[in-house]
């Protein structure tokens, strides 16, 4: 465990917490003394990681949970509350897209991309503000894309266009909820190596993506995004919110 105690004791939800970037955050948080709510879908998954952490000396409980369902979004913020105490913070990182242009994308995958990786943000957030403005305030960090910044041509545009909806919803939350001591941001992580980049792309495809998008040309690694999520969760970031933090390697900014 980390000798970094910096969220000893605190109640902590992290949703697509089975694998990749939810995975590394969750265990990351639990190193420095969160009570971590493992939110995924995919119930292996999640009680592994759930598991990993407890062996590890940690404290997380699994909770089997739809981020596109209100009423399994709703029991997974009352199941962090029972377990944990009230959610002082959140790490929203469900996203997901099918693959298409603009004339290719079908109208459900349309659909079913919004509604994995926007409508799944507006549902956390929705009922974990509800619980920090009862009880003082917290922190949400949400899981955006360079993509949806800048144009991707990798990323399809119906995950572009949802995860620019999470910048701006991020920063509404944080102009909103201010006065409530909640702080909201976002990050912005650029080819990241998790699975699900590995189901889309070979190791050649992203290594051309990198070089091509990126000053730092190599991917993400999960950790790194994990490290950007506790800063921004910290005390040491009491001053920072509204902001979409870019972890891409100078993404935005290569030639």
């Amino acid at each position: 465990m980390s000798s970094n105690r910096r969220f000893e004791g605190r109640s902590v939800i992290v949703t697509g917490a089975g694998s990749g970037i939810g995975e590394a955050t969750a265990r990351a948080f639990a190193a420095e003394g969160a009570l971590v709510v493992i939110a995924e879908l995919d119930g292996d998954k999640g009680r592994a990681v759930c598991d990993a952490i407890v062996a590890e000396g940690g404290t997380a409980r699994f909770v089997e949970t739809d981020a596109t369902d209100e009423a399994s979004v709703r029991a997974m913020v009352e199941a962090a509350c029972a377990a944990h105490g009230p959610v002082r913070h959140a790490f929203n990182n469900v996203g997901a897209a099918k693959l298409g242009s603009l004339e290719e994308l079908s109208l459900d995958d349309w659909n079913w991309t919004v509604g994995i990786s926007l409508t799944s943000t507006f549902l956390a957030m929705k009922h974990e503000i509800s619980v920090m403005k009862a009880n003082g305030g917290g922190t949400i960090v949400n899981t955006a894309s360079m993509s949806g910044r800048i144009f991707t041509p990798s990323a399809p545009p119906s995950y572009s266009a949802a995860k620019a909806g999470v910048i701006h919803l991020s920063h509404y939350a944080s102009c909103t909820y201010a006065a409530d001591n909640i702080r909201v941001n976002s990050v912005l992580p650029g080819l990241t190596a998790t699975p699900q980049i590995a189901s889309m792309f070979t190791l050649e495809q992203q290594a051309e993506v990198a070089s091509h998008h990126q000053m730092i040309h190599r991917c993400v690694q999960p950790s790194e995004i994990a490290a950007a999520v506790l800063f921004l969760s910290s005390d040491e970031a009491a001053m920072i919110t509204g902001r979409g933090i870019e972890v891409s390697g100078g993404g935005a900014h290569a030639s």
